[in-house]
């Protein structure tokens, strides 16, 4: 397919490559038609013939390639990336969140076994009890799902509330804050030290080192973005919905937890 020639920006990490403003439109560069799917390539993912900005979304390549390239560019150039978050199917985006919240989960469970082994005497002597190592794996088909399920409800928690955020702020577009949620779970993958590790690995100690700091100022940066680029916020109005949502996603994440906590103490008292 050949792109009409509305180029984008470069951006300063190779992530960033992955993010292409969408074209006006979609012509295939074998028959020229602009309804044509690709007569040579799938380089398409809608029938409207629009390339898709999310790696995860596109239909070449390996998954854990696309959910690694999406996952950091959510994180390292997540400002650009939500504030261009195009709407698109549910589906897609659910199973990125799984995906990255299970490897982030695991990660952690992994690297606190071997930190655990690493750190006490009898730690090196548990991993090789059977007994332990049965408890351990059952302690973690529980726990590694409950995490990722958790995680992905937090984040959603916050996607929507920038929604609600943004309509009590001024503004009148329709909200993609649930693709945002499902999509911020990428950042816990990237910065997590299973995803320091992995961008150690392929970008270096200095891409890894800045990495790191990204968990605690993305959230804020990204949101923003998001409200400037799709809600079409000022900055100050962007500031405040940001805000809100923040505190909504807290008071409905502690509501949940008091509920789940006493039906929990309930079933124990029977």
């Amino acid at each position: 397919m050949a792109r009409h020639p509305a180029q984008a920006r470069p951006l300063e990490d190779e992530a960033g490559l992955d993010l292409v403003e969408v074209p006006a439109a979609v012509v295939c560069a074998v028959c020229g038609r602009p309804d044509c799917v690709g007569c040579a390539t799938d380089e398409t993912t809608h029938p409207s013939g629009i390339v898709a900005i999310v790696p995860w979304e596109r239909p070449t390549g390996g998954w854990l390639g696309r959910l690694w390239s999406t996952s950091r560019l959510a994180t390292v150039n997540g400002e650009a990336f939500f504030a261009a978050l195009p709407e698109g199917d549910v589906a897609p985006a659910l199973a990125f969140a799984v995906a990255a919240e299970l490897a982030a989960a695991s990660g952690l469970a992994l690297i606190a076994t071997v930190g655990f082994a690493a750190v006490s005497p009898a730690g090196l002597w548990l991993l090789l009890d059977p007994g332990f190592l049965s408890l351990a794996g059952t302690a973690s088909a529980w726990g590694v799902p409950a995490l990722a399920g958790v995680m992905v409800g937090l984040h959603v928690l916050h996607g929507l509330g920038l929604d609600v955020g943004a309509r009590r702020h001024g503004s009148g577009r329709r909200g993609r804050g649930l693709r945002f949620g499902l999509y911020a779970c990428g950042w816990d993958l990237v910065t997590t030290p299973l995803g320091v590790a992995l961008t150690a690995l392929t970008g270096g100690p200095a891409a890894a080192m800045r990495a790191v700091p990204l968990g605690l100022s993305i959230p804020a940066r990204a949101a923003r973005a998001y409200l400037r680029g799709i809600h079409r916020l000022d900055d100050a109005g962007a500031k405040r919905a940001a805000r809100s949502a923040v505190a909504l996603a807290l008071a409905v994440a502690l509501t949940l937890a008091v509920v789940a906590g006493a039906a929990m103490l309930a079933s124990f008292t029977r």
